[in-house]
């Protein structure tokens, strides 16, 4: 065989050419490449979010950033690779459930509680004995957990709480546009009423409005819960409440912020700034 024609063979393997098995594999339409029964990738396409892509493969979000070694914030691009959850890495990522601290307890009352050792608490918390807890603040709970009916923990409000967070942050990276609530484009009630109608809670598409529902939170004297409503003044209403996000901890929020920027996750506004909070659920 020539070196010529050697050289085109060698040359029409590498571009895929011959019948090379994977050779330029095209990825499915939907972004999932599966390569064994027990694991499996995603590409990244345009507008993706996290929240997004594990509506979209039905896996856990917790589980997606656990196998990625990614955090809500981490930014994704088009064409990334990323590896989706197996079933046991799902299963580890719900292994571990969490309590909200409330007024008057104590870390040795909330393990009894709880039913599991004082040791194993304190280690999946990373505390020590003398640790201060405060009330709105969300511990860890070792796998064996049992908690009695007359427990304060609210499973049912827990997880109506996480759905609209879920879906909430599934639209991270959606643009701001006034007057819209979904589903490609949402301003800052929009999001919260989208958000909210995923559990059947029907808000009004207005900030000012949504600010008379639920319960009034003394932010000032009361740690603001995941869920929680929060209220400031905006460039367009400076003289009243005219602008709202989700609270998804006691310092974070998920918000449509303005014109030009997109749906994202950023720190509350200082206590002073605060307008209102109001608790739904």
């Amino acid at each position: 065989m020539s070196q010529t024609l050697l050289a085109s063979l060698c040359s029409a393997t590498v571009l895929g050419l011959v019948g090379v098995p994977g050779a330029l594999a095209k990825s499915p339409s939907n972004g999932i490449n599966s390569e064994t029964p027990s694991s499996s990738t995603y590409t990244v396409v345009k507008n993706d979010s996290l929240g997004g892509i594990a509506l979209k493969t039905k896996v856990n979000l917790a589980g997606l950033l656990q196998v990625n070694n990614f955090v809500l914030t981490s930014v994704i691009l088009p064409g990334q690779i990323i590896n989706l959850p197996t079933s046991s890495t799902s299963m580890a990522s719900n292994a571990i459930t969490t309590y909200t601290v409330v007024k008057n307890d104590s870390l040795t009352g909330i393990a009894k509680k709880a039913q599991v050792t004082l040791s194993s608490f304190l280690k999946i918390n990373g505390f020590s004995k003398s640790s201060v807890i405060m009330p709105g603040q969300v511990v860890k709970l070792p796998t064996g957990h049992s908690f009695p009916a007359s427990a304060p923990a609210s499973p049912t409000a827990d997880t109506r709480i996480q759905t609209i967070i879920d879906f909430a942050m599934a639209q991270i990276g959606k643009p701001y546009v006034f007057g819209t609530a979904g589903p490609l484009t949402y301003d800052c009630s929009g999001l919260v009423r989208a958000s909210f109608a995923t559990v059947k809670i029907n808000l009004p598409h207005q900030s000012l409005l949504q600010s008379t529902y639920g319960t009034a939170v003394d932010w000032k004297t009361t740690p603001i819960q995941k869920g929680d409503l929060v209220f400031s003044f905006s460039s367009r209403t400076p003289q009243q409440i005219g602008h709202v996000g989700i609270a998804i901890s006691s310092t974070q929020w998920i918000v449509a912020p303005y014109t030009g920027t997109t749906v994202s996750i950023s720190r509350l506004p200082l206590i002073d700034k605060i307008q209102a909070v109001r608790r739904i659920l």
